[in-house]
Parts: structure tokens; sequence; C-alpha cells
């Protein structure tokens, strides 16, 4: 067996039994000996609670960078949903089912503004959705004139900080969808679609796969799953936020590179990705308790995407 194919070899048994889990074993680990207290049970709760937002975003990440797409625009959807969830809801419980359903709605309708740019005008992903991730923000201080207003219902923040059997809300929540998505591109005609549309539109057209409604499904998808974050996140907070969607423009994308997904599209999985939510919350642990700044957890995630980009490159072989 030769050097590359060995490489290749390799690279496919990486991905298949999960490389990324390796890597959070491996992180936990170093974590629990430089902090004991990181080994107590309250700590993967608290762990798993805090990745649930960042994982149910990055499900909608996945599913765009799998059609060799990027979507920017879920930082700005998050943020639109927080400030339109707690103003429709006003702290109200009869409020709960109009405020989800209208930023579900508005949700699609970004998905599919999205869609379209990239299929039907042709701007790139990467382009495109910054560009509506400006709107969208920019949306938000207009809706509110910078001045955020309303609050969660209280039943409704059961599902930020409620739990069930010791296990947190959006943790169920996030496993939930995670076992959908799973089953949508693994067990479904639209998911090997959206693999061959990925690894090579041109042939897949070809091939009787209607490229251009599974990108802007793919699209939908991941604003879908953007709003859900912002409903979780929402109901964890209790109040609205301008920033609160800011955190994740750069780190669901992390989170499924960190879990062996390509840029280019065709390669990368649900487990996985969820594989990179939990690391990406352990390394931002992991830098809290060597307390490094803000600027050096900045750093070391920029690090990390590049070197997850360059072992998954170097153990899959040369680049399509």
């Amino acid at each position: 067996m030769s050097g590359t194919v060995r490489q290749q070899a390799v690279g496919r048994v990486l991905r298949s039994f999960g490389a990324v889990w390796i890597a959070v074993v491996l992180l936990y680990g170093i974590s629990g000996l430089i902090s004991p207290s990181m080994f107590q049970l309250s700590q993967v709760v608290n762990i798993l609670q805090v990745a649930s937002f960042l994982g149910v975003i990055a499900l909608g990440q996945v599913i765009v960078i799998l059609t060799g797409g990027i979507d920017l625009s879920q930082a700005g959807l998050i943020t639109l949903t927080n400030i339109v969830a707690t103003s429709l809801m006003l702290g109200q419980p009869e409020n709960i089912p109009l405020a989800v359903a209208v930023c579900l709605v508005l949700a699609l309708l970004v998905g599919l503004l999205n869609g379209v740019l990239v299929v039907v005008v042709g701007i790139t992903p990467l382009v495109a959705t910054l560009g509506v991730n400006s709107i969208l923000f920019g949306a938000a201080l207009v809706y509110t004139g910078g001045a955020p207003r309303g609050e969660a219902a209280a039943a409704f923040e059961l599902l930020g900080t409620g739990k069930l059997l010791g296990i947190p809300a959006p943790t169920l929540i996030w496993i939930a969808l995670a076992a959908l998505l799973f089953v949508l591109t693994r067990l479904t005609v639209f998911g090997r679609w959206l693999y061959a549309t990925g690894a090579n539109p041109v042939a897949a057209k070809l091939m009787g796969v209607p490229v251009e409604r599974v990108t802007v499904g793919a699209y939908g998808l991941s604003a879908l799953m953007a709003a859900f974050g912002g409903l979780l996140l929402t109901a964890y907070i209790g109040s609205p936020s301008l920033g609160i969607g800011n955190q994740f423009l750069l780190t669901s994308v992390a989170a499924v590179v960190v879990g062996g997904a390509a840029l280019t599209g065709g390669i990368g999985g649900v487990l996985a990705t969820v594989g990179g939510a939990i690391f990406i919350t352990e390394l931002n642990s992991f830098t809290n308790i060597v307390r490094v700044s803000t600027g050096t957890q900045f750093v070391l995630q920029g690090a990390i995407i590049v070197l997850s980009v360059i072992a998954y490159r170097r153990l899959s072989g040369p680049a399509r």
C-alpha cells in the first residue's frame, strides 16, 4: 500500500470513527488534570448545556457546508430571533405560540433569500450570506431603535434552564434535532442529494439531482436551526440582547470544520458536528481554566480551524 493510499485509508477511518470524539476525550482529560473539578458530573452537565446552543446552530451549518456553501447569516438571524421573540412574548405565556411561529416563518424567509441569492442570482455563498447577516443585524437595530424591549415568558424559559432526569432541556432538544438530521442526511434521498451536490454539482445535475432545490433547501434548514438556537438562547437568558448572535458568526463553522467536514462540500456529518460543538465548548472552558484573555481564545479557535483543515486534507489525499 503506497503512502498516499495509506493516508487516505487512515483519513476514512478517522472520519468513520470520529477523530473529533478522540479530541473531545483528550481535551476533557487534560482539563480535568489541571482542574479536578472538571471531572464532577455537574461540570459535564454544564458543558453539555452550554454546547447545546452552538450545537443546534452548527447542525444547520453542516447541512449547507455539505452542499459546498456556507451560511454566515446565522449570527444576524439569531439576534433578530431573540429580539422579535422577546418583543412579542412580553413575558406572557399566551404569546409564546405567536412569537415562536413568527420567528420560524422569518427564518424560512431568510433561508429562501439566501438560497435565491446563491442559486438564482449567482452570488458566492460567502458574500451573499455575509450581506444578509448585515441586513438582519441592521433590521434588529431598526426594529428596536437601539433599545430592545420585552422578555421571555417564564414558561418558555424552562426550555433554556429546565432539566429532565438531570439532563438540561437544551441538550435534550439538541439530541432530538441531531437525531432527526442524522436520519435526514444518512437515510433519505434528500440526504444523498446533499452529498452528491457538494461532491460534484455538475455530475449530480447530470444524474437527475435537483441541485438548485437541494441548495435552497439546505439554506432553509440552516436558517431554521439558527432560529431554534436563537429561541433556546432566548429561553436561557430570558431577555433581549443586540449582541447575542455575534459569538456564533464563525464558531458554528469552526464546530463543523473541527468535526471533519470539507468546506468544498460532500464530506462531513451530523454526529461529527455534535462532537465539534462539544470540543469548541471544551476549548473555551479550558482557556477559562488557564485564564487566558478573550483575544487569545479567538487566536486558539482560529488556529484550531486551520490545523483541522490541514490535518484532514493531508489524511484524505489531494483536494478535489
